[in-house]
């Protein structure tokens, strides 16, 4: 009797954590694929053409970057910044009307820089901004 109990509550455990799974996973993975080769135009590695960077912008964020502004964006960021050492995703928002995907880089110059990419609900980025951040020091707290 005991190991029916046991198996009937191992298949019940299991039926249960299949049916959790992120539905917003394909939605996801879509807007990371976006993410990844815009944050590949920083790494100082093979750059990717304008045609595949603008795959997946949205007509509106086409127009207002052009090959030449495309150009210019990565003069600025390398002069800026330097060059990209590491990224790493930190996270994904969804909202109603877009998403948000955020990664952490590292440049030459620039220790913390947040790449914020906005997607509409048919996954085409709408904007994007890369923003320096400050790291806080942490100060000892005296002890009383």
């Amino acid at each position: 009797m005991k190991k029916l109990l046991c198996a009937l509550a191992m298949v019940m455990t299991m039926s249960f954590g299949s049916m959790c799974f992120a539905a917003d996973g394909g939605d996801l993975n879509a807007e990371q694929k976006t993410a990844e080769t815009f944050i590949s135009v920083f790494a100082g590695q093979e750059v990717p053409s304008y045609e595949d960077f603008t795959k997946g912008f949205s007509d509106e964020l086409k127009t207002a970057v052009t090959e030449q502004a495309y150009s210019k964006m990565q003069r600025d960021v390398k002069v800026q910044m330097g060059t990209m050492k590491d990224a790493k995703f930190y996270s994904f928002q969804r909202f109603d009307q877009e998403d948000r995907v955020t990664y952490i880089a590292s440049f030459d110059s620039a220790n913390l820089v947040a790449i914020v990419l906005s997607f509409d609900k048919e996954q085409k980025m709408t904007n994007f901004a890369l923003t320096p951040m400050q790291q806080q020091n942490q100060q000892a707290v005296p002890a009383k």
